[in-house]
């Protein structure tokens, strides 16, 4: 019976490193990771999801004002 164990954990010990291995690289670079700018990534997101909604506003404004348009055309 412990001999199967043994193999058991012989056989996936290295797969379990490597996914440890895996997880400790990724928190590792998620938390110093940074823009060129300087940013952390997560600050990056929130300007880009800022920027799309200011042009999202802004793209509604232009449809609204060439519907108007369309409408008092003779």
């Amino acid at each position: 019976m412990s001999e199967e164990w043994i193999s058991f954990f012989v056989t996936w010990l290295p797969f379990l490193l490597l996914i440890g291995a895996f997880v400790a690289f990724g928190r590792w670079h998620g938390m110093r990771a940074k823009g060129p700018s300087g940013s952390s990534l997560i600050e990056l997101y929130e300007q880009q999801v800022a920027e799309t909604r200011r042009m999202n506003t802004t793209l509604e404004r232009i449809a609204a004002a060439l519907e108007k348009r369309a409408g008092q055309a003779p």
